[in-house]
């Protein structure tokens, strides 16, 4: 693993480095050189192979630094976060977060992955993201009231995103309910919380969120939905590391913002970026759907849809816009 991740450190300026080169740095034969080119190809990365010339990166890549992620927090995030790491790889942030060995980290714990082989997104669907293109984190925070008094905790975090987003040159984000961003139809980032504790005592919430930057075509192809990257809706290029700052920062900063305030204080962003506000939808649900006019959220985030004249609010279920067909005139 080691020798991989040098490997990889080595070629993610884009330059060609040959067999003989890399093997000679990292102390280890041609066949193994190439053993661990193949296995880098599988996590996503474009790595080129030119006889007479070795191997490059088609892209150079900007690997994350715990020092150059913490360089790039406020003042005000940089003193609740309790530690930041990255891993090369995890199949997920949020396992690793939730496993027995990690339940004593303190709040204000962070770790990043360059790879998931098994991220996750809500209802169990797969997270899909190349090596080292995107942001995958987790926050731990623990809260002193149960989870039952968390309610809108995963819009809070929706518009903290959202905000880091605009302070790296986002123009218009859009947040859908209960805590997807997008921009113009196409999916930017999600986020998972995954909560433990009793409902009289203290709780433990893990914060999982994934963000495009940008990443290779081909890996894009396996995802079900319409995506976009951060890059491509920015005029100048963002440093993963600077990005990684701006995010943690604004989420570590709603995380202490809600545990002070709760929602209300998020509700005038979250209506502002609101995708589906006014709009016709549909809220799929174990026992069914239920289709009308989305009328906000309520002021502990539940949805409100409007049906045959009455509003009724919605505490879960996955709402998606439904296309509207002129009328003939």
């Amino acid at each position: 693993m080691q020798t991989r991740l040098e490997l990889l450190k080595t070629l993610a300026d884009g330059n060609f480095y040959s067999g003989d080169e890399l093997g000679a740095m990292l102390g280890v034969g041609r066949s193994a050189i190439w053993r661990h080119v193949q296995t880098l190809r599988n996590y996503g990365l474009d790595i080129y192979a030119v006889t007479g010339r070795g191997y490059r990166l088609r892209e150079p890549i900007e690997l994350l630094s715990e020092s150059r992620i913490d360089e790039a927090l406020s003042d005000s995030a940089r003193a609740l976060v309790a530690d930041i790491e990255v891993h090369h790889e995890l199949d997920s942030t949020n396992s690793h977060l939730m496993r027995p060995e990690s339940l004593a980290l303190p709040s204000g714990s962070i770790c990043f992955a360059e790879y998931q082989s098994a991220g996750r997104g809500r209802q169990g669907r797969r997270w899909v993201s190349s090596y080292g293109s995107n942001l995958c984190f987790s926050i731990v925070w623990r809260f002193d009231c149960g989870p039952d008094a968390l309610s809108g905790l995963s819009l809070a975090v929706a518009v903290g995103i959202a905000q880091g987003l605009v302070s790296l040159g986002l123009q218009q984000p859009g947040l859908k309910w209960p805590n997807d961003l997008y921009v113009d139809g196409r999916k930017l980032a999600g986020i998972l919380l995954e909560m433990s504790g009793e409902s009289s005592g203290a709780s433990r919430v893990v914060i999982g969120v994934g963000v495009n930057l940008g990443m290779p075509s081909d890996v894009g192809e396996s995802i079900d939905q319409p995506w976009v990257g951060l890059a491509e809706l920015l005029s100048e290029p963002v440093s993963r590391n600077r990005a990684a700052g701006a995010l943690i920062g604004a989420v570590i900063d709603a995380l202490a913002r809600f545990e002070q305030q709760g929602l209300p204080p998020f509700l005038p962003l979250w209506q502002q970026w609101d995708v589906t506000l006014d709009k016709r939808v549909t809220l799929q649900q174990p026992q069914g759907s239920v289709e009308g006019w989305a009328r906000g959220v309520d002021a502990s985030g539940a949805l409100l849809i409007e049906c045959e004249g009455q509003t009724c609010r919605y505490m879960s279920g996955d709402v998606s816009l439904l296309r509207t067909v002129p009328s003939s005139v």
